[in-house]
């Protein structure tokens, strides 16, 4: 993470929680306004505790370190899906998203898009075809080994 922010910093940073919350709203999660949860160090993410889901927000500034998401994870005893927005050569930035998912050891699926399909929000691999599919849920993350007979074609 950077020193000092810039301008253009602050305006990723400000995108990059701003999309997080379209998720949240999308779905329809609470998020946690009570006493933290997690100590100071991870202030910038947000806990939806009905949903055992942290989101984190990340920019080129301040890159979320997959370290510090799974020490989040332990604590919290939730998955994790970090927002990343990856500025590209030519045209808007790409919006990715990894999903970690917690265990005795998290597991992370990177590279994934969002997709809004029939009212419910999923997310699809970008690059491996073969990766599971997530569907965000108000209970949380679902494995396409926990649904069946969505087709993404055409959308």
């Amino acid at each position: 993470m950077k020193k000092y922010l810039t301008d253009k910093d602050r305006a990723e940073e400000a995108d990059a929680l701003r999309i997080a919350l379209a998720i949240i709203r999308k779905v329809g999660l609470e998020l946690d306004t009570k006493l933290p949860v997690l100590p100071p160090d991870f202030a910038q993410f947000l806990i939806a505790p009905q949903a055992y889901l942290l989101i984190v927000p990340s920019t080129t500034a301040t890159r979320a370190d997959r370290r510090k998401v799974e020490a989040a994870m332990c604590m919290a005893r939730c998955d994790a899906i970090i927002i990343s927005l990856v500025p590209q050569i030519s045209g808007p930035r790409k919006i990715l998203f990894e999903i970690g998912i917690d265990g005795l050891t998290p597991v992370w699926h990177s590279e994934y898009v969002s997709r809004g399909v029939d009212g419910g929000l999923y997310f699809v691999p970008g690059h491996d075809p073969s990766g599971p599919l997530f569907k965000l849920t108000k209970q949380g993350l679902k494995s396409s080994a926990d649904f069946g007979g969505i087709r993404f074609s055409g959308y």
